[in-house]
């Protein structure tokens, strides 16, 4: 008798921890937030749990779990893809990422949906960043603004999705504001091919 009452008071203290831990909020889920049907931009309250910012034909950004130490809200939009500049081809939509925040060594993947056959090697895959730089003008205009692309620093080419529909960066800072130099701006992905003769 007394073993069978020993064995209840372990069970009761067991199912009485689970209880507690399932109050507590230890084992919550990643969050979704899916953008609606033709929406450039999806915004959602992303935390500890990590999550997923996703947009209509799979531009997606995913944030892994205990990379943001408190809850922040997202902003995952996608542009009017550019002009191609000489020497560089670019694939998929112009993306802006918001607000600017630093996750390294951590990094978020972000996923680029192929919109072309390939033009290079994996090797030559950059995920590019538009910004501006102001020159000095010696004509009555004073100064003038060139807009450039350039390899973004906070970026690495992380593969292709097993479907090979998609080209993988891990992006290690968010980028946020167009009119600041390198490297924050407009994000896309392109080969950065040798220019031609």
């Amino acid at each position: 008798m007394i073993r069978l009452a020993r064995r209840w008071s372990i069970l009761l203290a067991a199912s009485l921890s689970l209880a507690a831990c399932s109050r507590s909020g230890g084992g919550q889920a990643p969050v979704k937030h899916q953008g609606a049907a033709k929406a450039d931009e999806v915004k959602g309250l992303v935390g500890k749990a990590g999550g997923l910012l996703e947009l209509e034909g799979g531009l997606r950004v995913e944030v892994p779990a205990g990379l943001l130490q408190e809850e922040v809200t997202l902003i995952l939009r996608r542009e009017t893809p550019t002009f191609d500049l000489s020497g560089k081809d670019f694939v998929g939509p112009a993306v802006r990422l918001g607000p600017r925040l630093t996750f390294a060594p951590g990094a978020v993947r972000l996923w680029v949906p192929l919109d072309k056959e390939l033009p290079g090697e994996p090797a030559d895959i950059r995920l590019m960043v538009y910004h501006w730089e102001k020159k000095e003008g010696h004509g009555p205009e004073g100064s003038n603004f060139v807009y450039t692309w350039v390899p973004c620093p906070v970026a690495r080419f992380a593969g292709f999705s097993q479907d090979q529909k998609f080209l993988l960066f891990d992006v290690f800072e968010s980028i946020s504001d167009r009119t600041t130099k390198a490297p924050f701006g407009l994000l896309q992905a392109a080969f950065d091919l040798p220019k031609a003769p």
